[in-house]
């Protein structure tokens, strides 16, 4: 009988748990110290087909992303630190993390394979 009731609570707990965590507990989340950005990067590699003059963006035929289910692709990434594309050329391969913010493909990271 103990073996059940404790069983059952167990369960309860796990259950509820998730649930609990979720909650807003009333915390004060004005201050920008205290708030956290989730943002999931995502990781590719492809070569650059394109660097814009000004450095804010790049054009890359990206292999396949399975993250998002995209097919390989040639498309545009805007540049989160312009320092990131200044030391690359057009048909250098790379490896690149980036984020989606506000419908645009940021990226985040990036370096010459």
């Amino acid at each position: 009988m103990k073996t059940k009731i404790l069983s059952a609570v167990y369960i309860g707990v796990l259950t509820v748990s998730p649930m609990v965590w979720g909650m807003d507990m009333g915390e004060n989340h004005s201050d920008p110290k205290s708030t956290v950005i989730l943002t999931q990067t995502i990781h590719a590699s492809g070569t650059v087909k394109s660097i814009a003059d000004n450095h804010e963006s790049l054009r890359i035929f990206h292999n396949p992303i399975p993250a998002l289910g995209w097919s390989s692709m040639n498309m545009p990434f805007e540049v989160l630190d312009h320092e990131l594309t200044d030391p690359l050329n057009v048909g250098d391969k790379v490896d690149f993390e980036f984020i989606q913010k506000d419908g645009k493909n940021v990226i985040v990271r990036m370096k010459k394979q």
